[in-house]
């Protein structure tokens, strides 16, 4: 089995919890929406209490690990639970840092302070097109709202996040959403490939074939560089790993490590850094993987983490399909989540690698 490097970058540990399943929207793309689990999360779940002992859980594994923590409450819309108040401002006291995934709905200028004022290092929106392009995938009028809850949370310093999922349906809209953000003054943006499971198992054939989505990547690399040149002061995130595919083929990586040929260096999270807990205590790898691998508080997260078999499975690395072969298998990886939602096998190739091996 490989191991986890930590000294390719400082380490820091992800939780991200879905505190209820509860939303306004019904995305087409969206997860919840058609998921074998969304029943039991709108019935079960978990009270106050319980997430406090998952918190003093969560803090005592990774204060024994020696390593930084975060949590990104979601949903739904975290908005929607009553005591998200109550679970930030326990959470920020056992020093966790705490982001915020939701929506624009219920954002205003009070519950933005207040969010401020807890602590809270940033919140993220979803933007997936121009207007009429966003609109037909998350409602009439969100897109104006979301621009709406942007001003919210620059006005109250709140750091921004803007997201983006890419399908077919919206990747013409991408460069001008790019420019909207930078704009807007956003913080930080980037985009996530659609993972056709849930409400998206309907929309597989929205997936960009492997060539149209590297064409769509030099587009949008040349399109950062330009903005960053001229002053633009959002961050461009690069979330998704297949940009280490390109930066190597374009010459931009440095050497790569000659000796070391099993330490992880970076990529997918599943198995090292990241864990997503179900608003009824289930645990999945990734919110887009989604494959039961225990439930809390029942277990621990220690023991989740540690003793998972599918878990354990899913970091045998050398045993991906195409990926163990490839020179960009300790930094790269693909989307395990892509592959399992199209292929049914998470150590299937990532059908969006365009490498040739």
């Amino acid at each position: 089995m490989s191991q986890i490097s930590t000294s390719y970058r400082e380490p820091h540990f992800t939780l991200q919890w879905h505190i209820t399943a509860r939303c306004d929207n019904r995305c087409s793309h969206c997860y919840i929406y058609n998921s074998d689990s969304l029943a039991s999360e709108i019935d079960n779940e978990l009270k106050l209490e319980e997430c406090l002992r998952v918190i003093d859980d969560f803090v005592e594994t990774f204060q024994h690990w020696k390593m930084p923590c975060r949590i990104n409450f979601t949903g739904g819309d975290p908005l929607l639970r009553p005591d998200l108040f109550e679970l930030i401002k326990y959470a920020c006291n056992k020093d966790i840092v705490i982001g915020i995934m939701g929506n624009s709905n219920h954002l205003d200028m009070e519950k933005a302070c207040h969010l401020k004022d807890l602590g809270v290092y940033r919140y993220q929106v979803s933007i997936d097109g121009i207007e009429e392009t966003h609109d037909s995938i998350r409602g009439k009028g969100n897109f104006r709202d979301t621009i709406r809850a942007l001003q919210i949370l620059n006005e109250a310093r709140i750091p921004s996040i803007v997201m983006f999922t890419l399908s077919k349906q919206n990747a013409d809209n991408l460069i001008d959403i790019i420019n909207l953000v930078a704009e807007n003054d956003v913080s930080i943006f980037d985009f996530a490939r659609l993972v056709p499971i849930g409400n998206a198992m309907k929309l597989k054939d929205q997936i960009l074939s492997a060539q149209e989505y590297r064409n769509l990547l030099l587009r949008v690399l040349e399109k950062y560089k330009n903005l960053q040149d001229n002053g633009c002061r959002t961050y461009f995130g690069r979330k998704d790993h297949l940009w280490n595919l390109l930066y190597k083929e374009l010459g931009l990586w440095k050497s790569l490590p000659q000796q070391d040929k099993k330490t992880i260096y970076s990529g997918c999270g599943i198995g090292s850094s990241i864990l997503t807990i179900l608003a009824d205590g289930t645990v999945y790898p990734c919110r887009r993987l989604p494959v039961k691998i225990g439930k809390v508080p029942e277990q621990s997260i220690r023991d989740i983490f540690i003793e998972s078999s599918k878990l354990n499975k899913m970091r045998q690395v050398e045993n991906m399909e195409k990926c163990s072969k490839c020179e960009l298998m300790q930094f790269c990886r693909g989307c395990m989540a892509v592959a399992y939602a199209v292929h049914g096998d998470y150590m299937a190739p990532d059908p969006q690698c365009w490498k040739k091996i």
